[in-house]
């Protein structure tokens, strides 16, 4: 995986099997994702589950006052997720991923990609 720095306030990533970033914005509503999630000031993600289509996005927000990672278990992306940013990333194939934060051992998640 490549990851390319363009300023302090945004850090992408990119594979040839799947994109991911990391961003301010204003919410991941604003992302285009398929499904949203929160990393809370209780130290869980919320949800702790989504499901998406191949190829679809999850994007991941921090809402919380502590720094966070959404990290990949399968080691496709390991990101820092300051408070206020979100991580987008894009499921290119079918499966089960799970993720945690590397932070906080209790911040665990799954994505199912149908």
């Amino acid at each position: 995986m490549r990851v390319l720095l363009v300023s302090a306030v945004v850090v992408a990533a990119a594979s040839m099997a799947c994109g991911s970033s990391t961003s301010v914005a204003n919410s991941c509503g604003s992302s285009g994702a398929n499904a949203n999630i929160n990393a809370t000031s209780s130290l869980s993600f919320s949800p702790k589950t989504a499901t998406i289509t191949n190829g679809q996005s999850v994007c991941w927000q921090n809402s919380s006052s502590v720094l966070h990672t959404v990290t990949d278990d399968g080691g496709a992306f390991d990101t820092n997720l300051p408070v206020g940013q979100i991580f987008v990333h894009t499921y290119s194939s079918p499966g089960t991923f799970p993720f945690h934060c590397k932070i906080h051992s209790g911040m665990t998640g799954t994505i199912t990609v149908n």
